[in-house]
């Protein structure tokens, strides 16, 4: 993984540096503290400049998607428990190579229960034969949809269909579809690891 190098594409916005207008620095305020209490220091949100890490940085320039993206993150990924929210993560995550979501799903994906050695094959594209029918199934739905171009095939449908039943298939796909969002803004904006990791 690499460091960032997208901040000259959004360069931090910070009250330190007090480049935030007066909608920016409430934003600034809400995600700082919605990432402290979802991730409780799991994984690095903030940078020690005060500026925010991973995709929150970019939200602030657009800050009325602020709220309504998190509450979207925060919905789908209740929509399942999370080693199976994880095991749809991982699968758009190894079509979509988002630095930071590498980063932050290694370590999110095993405090879920996965383990490092199941969570680097699923990052590769490969489905571990240890991890329960439910999270393959769910894997393997996400790097299809990660994939498409053009509606889903019947055989992948139906397959994640006869395993989670149209509940937990429609789940899966929500989890998938709101993490393809996370995905595209890291990589439109080259997000990489945080400034304190190496």
């Amino acid at each position: 993984m690499s460091k960032s190098s997208g901040t000259s594409r959004y360069p931090g916005l910070t009250p330190t540096k007090d480049n935030l207008d007066a909608e920016q620095s409430v934003q600034h305020e809400y995600l700082a503290n919605i990432t402290k209490k979802v991730y409780n220091g799991t994984i690095v949100t903030q940078n020690p400049d005060e500026s925010m890490a991973g995709p929150f940085n970019i939200l602030l320039y657009t800050p009325t998607m602020a709220q309504p993206w998190c509450n979207l993150q925060l919905a789908t990924a209740g929509l399942l428990p999370p080693v199976e929210a994880e095991s749809a993560v991982l699968g758009v995550l190894s079509i979509t190579r988002a630095v930071y979501g590498i980063y932050a799903h290694t370590i999110l994906a095993q405090k879920a229960g996965f383990t490092l050695s199941q969570v680097e094959a699923m990052l590769a594209g490969d489905c571990p034969s240890d991890i329960t029918e439910r999270q393959s199934a769910i894997f393997k739905l996400a790097v299809k949809l990660a994939q498409m171009r053009g509606p889903l095939d019947s055989v992948s449908f139906n397959e994640a269909l006869f395993v989670l039943g149209r509940d937990g298939v429609t789940a899966a796909i929500q989890q998938s579809a709101a993490f393809m969002h996370a995905a595209i803004l890291l990589n439109a904006a080259d997000v990489g690891l945080p400034n304190s990791v190496e």
